[in-house]
C-alpha cells in the first residue's frame, strides 16, 4: 500500500465512524443531521477513491493494517 493511501484510509475510517455516530445521535433527537450526511459522503468518497486507486483493490484487512502503519509512523 502506498504511503499516502495509509493516511487517507485512516482519515476515511475516522470521518465515517464519527459521521455515523452523529447520524445516530441526530436520529434519536429526531432532527436531520446535515453535516453528518456531508461528512459520511466525504468518508465514503475517500473509500471509493482509494478502492479505485489501489492496483489490487481495497480489502477489509487493509483498514487495520493502515491504522497500525500510521500509529507506527507516529510513534517512531
Amino acid at each position: 500500500m502506498p504511503v499516502g493511501a495509509d493516511i487517507l484510509l485512516v482519515i476515511a475510517a475516522l470521518v465515517s465512524a464519527l459521521a455515523l455516530s452523529s447520524l445516530v445521535a441526530g436520529w434519536t433527537e429526531r432532527r436531520w443531521p446535515w453535516m453528518a450526511l456531508v461528512s459520511l459522503s466525504i468518508g465514503m468518497g475517500l473509500f471509493v477513491y482509494l478502492h479505485f486507486e489501489m492496483t489490487d483493490g481495497l480489502t477489509w484487512t487493509d483498514v487495520p493494517d493502515a491504522f497500525i502503519s500510521v500509529a507506527a509512523r507516529i510513534l517512531n
